[in-house]
């Protein structure tokens, strides 16, 4: 079982619980806790999960394909396709054809579906092309829905991303969702195991039964098709490909509706909310009061984010740091949300009693959209909650609890990604200069 399920207590609670950056009595919470999805929120059940009644019954729209018989999905390609298909009892390969065009190309199979929710597993091999280092194999699963709208899950390597499609000629991109990393997905060369639940509301994708991104749509007004696609860009080389395993159910009509996301960490003892990514360049001690973090580096940054991906959020922690109003200083400290490879939103408190709100992305790093004085922030060494809540277009910034922005933005469309903690040090790095403490990420529904 994954140590990120074992390590959390499981809860199952309606849409009250939190509203935004409103206050929580997070210091009386000695467990750390996450809410999901019951069932389909991890391979198997801790003890503590409240289960709620679902029929039993199971209704396949995609029998566990045998790919060495004639199907749908192993139909020959027309002559001249920039791709090649072949199946056989260990799955479906995919790969480029000889002589291949530099054109974008794509690759889909469906199969005719009716259903209002659904369950798709599969697994995945994806080697890169021989000459390169870099996994360029792009690859995923997509639904039309019976108003004509295609959605499709894009990865690439440990990367994903969800998409919007136009299907009424060729697949055309009307929307897309910003491509954020998994942590949980293996790299190239290795299986990974896919599972996606789609629901009206949205849909759950699964790395190897870990959840690592909720999409911002869901089935609608119910769906028609199923499908799997490969696609290459013009300028990239597309190895192999191989799809084991594939098979779709229909969801229960008894299935509750889905939950808020939430996670609450007090940050005193390492329970897997970062990603078990290596904190390597920066001090990184769990300890009584909490989360002891900060770059080893004079002026460097560092950020630590959870492993999954969404829209609308609200993040929160405690920061304990040194604060003098009357000094100038460069260190601070901080929470991100949305952090994908187009860029990410950062909220910090800086060691001058000041507060800053930053857009960072490639075309402009570091951009400072919001900067002020904090009012009547204890001077010396104490303990102050920042809030960022990213919701649609509007970002706003809580300080103990009080709102000291709210505004528009939507230059560079950062509308997905993960959320964690940012640090910047001053001129004299040590372990114990910024603490962080009640750290929770909530999904704003």
């Amino acid at each position: 079982m994954n140590k990120w399920v074992l390590s959390f207590l499981f809860i199952f609670i309606g849409f009250g619980f939190f509203c935004g950056c409103t206050p929580t009595d997070l210091e009386s919470l000695s467990e750390p806790v996450i809410t999901v999805e019951p069932i389909e929120s991890a391979a198997t059940q801790p003890a503590e999960v409240e289960v709620f009644p679902i029929s039993t019954e199971t209704t396949l729209l995609i029998p566990p394909m045998d790919f060495s018989s004639d199907t749908v999905f192993c139909a020959n390609e027309p002559a001249g396709s920039p791709f090649t298909v072949t199946c056989s009892e260990n799955g479906l390969s995919v790969f480029q054809s000889p002589g291949r065009r530099k054109t974008d190309s794509m690759l889909r199979r469906e199969i005719p579906i009716t259903s209002n929710g659904f369950t798709l597993s599969a697994e995945v091999i994806s080697q890169p092309a021989q000459k390169n280092r870099l996994d360029q194999n792009q690859f995923g699963f997509y639904f039309t829905t019976k108003s004509g709208k295609s959605y499709a899950i894009r990865l690439e390597g440990q990367y994903f991303n969800f998409e919007e499609w136009n299907t009424s000629d060729k697949v055309e991109l009307e929307n897309s969702f910003n491509k954020t990393y998994a942590p949980a997905l293996n790299s190239a060369g290795r299986k990974n195991n896919f599972r996606l639940v789609c629901k009206l509301e949205g849909c759950d994708l699964f790395g190897n039964d870990v959840l690592i991104g909720r999409s911002p749509f869901g089935t609608q007004d119910g769906i028609k098709t199923l499908g799997f696609f490969a696609a290459s860009s013009w300028d990239q080389e597309f190895g192999t490909l191989l799809l084991e395993n594939l098979s779709a159910a229909e969801l229960s009509p008894n299935r509750p509706e889905m939950q808020s996301f939430i996670l609450i960490d007090d940050l005193t003892r390492d329970n897997g909310t970062f990603s078990e990514m290596g904190l390597s360049g920066a001090f990184s001690d769990f300890e009584e009061d909490g989360f002891h973090f900060s770059p080893v580096i004079p002026y460097g940054y560092y950020a630590a984010k959870s492993g999954l991906s969404l829209a609308d959020v609200s993040v929160r922690a405690f920061v304990n740091m040194e604060f003098n109003p009357n000094v100038k200083a460069t260190q601070y400290a901080g929470v991100v949300c949305r952090s994908s490879l187009d860029g990410m939103y950062m909220a910090v408190l800086r060691a001058d009693a000041t507060y800053t709100i930053f857009r960072d992305t490639i075309q402009r790093p570091f951009a400072l959209l919001a900067h002020d004085q904090i009012e009547g922030i204890q001077e010396g060494r104490s303990d102050n909650a920042i809030c960022l809540d990213c919701i649609g277009d509007t970002i706003s910034l809580y300080i103990n609890d009080i709102q000291v922005e709210s505004f528009e933005d939507n230059r560079y469309g950062i509308r997905f990604g993960r959320s964690g903690l940012f640090t910047k040090t001053g001129g004299a790095p040590y372990s114990d200069a910024i603490i962080f403490s009640n750290f929770s990420i909530e999904e704003i529904r």
